[in-house]
């Protein structure tokens, strides 16, 4: 087979030897260009997906919990009120994906619309995995985060509402606060063309999932059953 290809071109193209040599290796580059990257991109998607940011997300919380957990209300009685005092009284440590808007709104700063909002955002998220995530609350002022995340910790122990993209809906994604419309809607159409994901890092395949939503998003996303009891 090789012999006729060099015989076609010497006498398509008259090539001599050098030259024939020369244009067999430049094919066969460009056929290796083509070839390997796919080839990668199987052979990593078939390995088993690594959750790291499951990982440092739990990290994260064990030290945020520790580290309130340092800490101690002392009130300082001199030149305060009965009402400063019963106030600071108030301020106790919990737990921020079970707190109720009362005990958000007792954080200076924070109303009756701030904490109706921080509410609604965690139950849009399905719950808070990282301290960080109280700064994308709009409305909320760095002092406010800072009281926040001083008073409201996340459990070590805490799972978020998980959504299965080999079966959730557009709506359903397109409803979370990380994932745009036009997003949600490759993510089925691809599942749709392709069958299922074998694990939530398969969409770095999609034109439209940039790495950082990827990043942000991905511990709400599962491939597996979601027990919903």
């Amino acid at each position: 087979m090789l012999a006729w290809i060099k015989a076609w071109l010497q006498d398509h193209f008259g090539f001599s030897k050098a030259e024939t040599n020369g244009t067999l290796v430049l094919l066969l580059l460009c056929c290796l260009c083509l070839i390997v990257p796919q080839g990668l991109r199987w052979y990593y998607s078939m390995q088993p997906e690594v959750r790291y940011d499951e990982d440092i997300a739990l990290l994260e919380r064990t030290v945020a919990l520790l580290e309130a957990q340092k800490q101690t209300l002392k009130p300082n009685l001199k030149g305060k009120s009965r009402r400063n005092f019963h106030h600071s009284q108030q301020l106790q440590l919990f737990d921020i994906n079970m707190a109720d808007e009362a005990q958000l709104s007792a954080i200076k700063g924070i109303g009756p619309v701030l904490s109706a909002r921080i509410v609604k955002f965690r139950n849009k998220l399905g719950g808070f995995v990282r301290q960080a995530q109280y700064e994308e609350v709009y409305g909320l002022g760095p002092a406010v985060i800072n009281r926040l995340k001083k008073y409201a910790y996340i459990s070590p122990s805490f799972c978020p509402k998980l959504l299965n993209i080999n079966t959730v809906d557009v709506q359903t994604l397109a409803a979370h606060p990380y994932l745009t419309y036009q997003q949600a809607k490759g993510i089925v159409r691809y599942r749709k063309q392709h069958g299922r994901f074998p694990h939530v890092a398969s969409l770095e395949v999609l034109v439209l999932m940039d790495k950082a939503t990827l990043g942000k998003v991905k511990a709400y996303l599962t491939v597996h059953e979601v027990n919903t009891t």
